[in-house]
């Protein structure tokens, strides 16, 4: 069995490490929030979501594309990674099973969390700020890991059923209408601002207060949430 420590050990490809410590900061984040164990689908739009979101956190999306299917968004390689870490120790998957997808086929699913009883889980999410930039390998990861826990806050508002389809109805997911395309948000945009419509919706949450008023980051988070809430329901 491959230990833990493999997940950062020096040689591994730079992109599958960067993706290894999203995952564990997306199920870190999570699990704070009450919202673990997360179905695929359901840990795919919260990944979306934290790509879409994270300009109203002066962040720079982890991803700044996604191909819309059938489902919702799903990132293959993201997945690749969580089933290699089922098999490192460092996450544990439960209710396996066989999900139909449409014209995107089947695809296997699961409930995936933290494995706690891992030796080295504790070690890695202190080295990717999930404690504290104090801790952390860069410091710049515990204001990352802080912006998942207040939209994973945000999203815990939204009945459990509804989070896994919260992506769907997401301004900048839903824009491209057709099927089987890439929904380009902040890789080759030219400009960034226009082409996320939903960091452009968060913003806008300004228009309706009064004009000394403000509104935090995390303030815009609970905000769209509510929103996404109100669009499923309308739907």
């Amino acid at each position: 069995m491959i230990d833990g420590e493999q997940a950062v050990r020096p040689g591994v490809d730079i992109d599958q490490i960067r993706r290894r410590a999203r995952l564990l900061m997306l199920l870190d984040a999570a699990e704070r929030a009450g919202i673990t164990p997360l179905g695929s689908a359901k840990l795919h739009a919260f990944a979306y979501l934290a790509d879409v979101l994270s300009p109203v956190w002066d962040l720079i999306p982890f991803d700044g594309k996604i191909y819309k299917s059938d489902g919702g968004p799903h990132y293959p390689d993201l997945q690749l990674e969580l089933d290699r870490m089922v098999a490192l120790g460092l996450v544990q998957i439960s209710k396996l099973r066989f999900v139909d997808r449409g014209v995107a086929g089947a695809r296997i699913d699961g409930f995936y969390a933290l494995n706690f009883v891992s030796p080295q889980l504790s070690l890695l999410l202190r080295a990717l700020g999930c404690e504290g930039a104090a801790e952390a390998i860069d410091p710049a990861d515990a204001e990352v890991h802080n912006f998942l826990v207040e939209l994973a806050g945000a999203l815990a508002t939204l009945p459990d059923d509804q989070i896994d389809v919260a992506a769907g109805v997401d301004v900048t997911f839903g824009a491209a209408k057709n099927l089987n395309n890439v929904v380009d948000f902040a890789d080759w945009a030219e400009d960034r601002w226009e082409a996320n419509a939903t960091w452009r919706a968060a913003e806008r949450f300004h228009a309706f207060l009064p004009k000394d008023a403000s509104l935090s980051a995390g303030e815009k988070l609970y905000l769209y949430a509510t929103y996404l809430g109100r669009a499923i329901h309308a739907a």
